[in-house]
């Protein structure tokens, strides 16, 4: 009809309007589970799988062993 306006389509809550504040929810890449966390949500990956992905290394002093040497001569 004209003069009227169109209803707006509903929302992810039900009501009118692009519902702007709630979050679109964000799952992990790998297992799609949802992510709460700023930093899972920026990477796409939930603490478990980024662990998975990216171990973390070795400590350099766990390397470290001590090793018997015969003395130098001469000294």
């Amino acid at each position: 009809m004209p003069g009227t306006e169109p209803e707006a389509p509903a929302g992810p809550d039900g009501r009118g309007g692009t519902g702007t504040g709630t979050r679109n929810p964000v799952r992990c890449r790998l297992c799609h589970r949802p992510l709460t966390g700023a930093d899972s949500r920026r990477t796409g990956l939930g603490p478990d799988c980024d662990a998975k992905l990216h171990p973390t290394g070795p400590d350099i002093r766990t390397r470290r062993h001590e090793v018997e040497q015969d003395t130098l001569p001469g000294l």
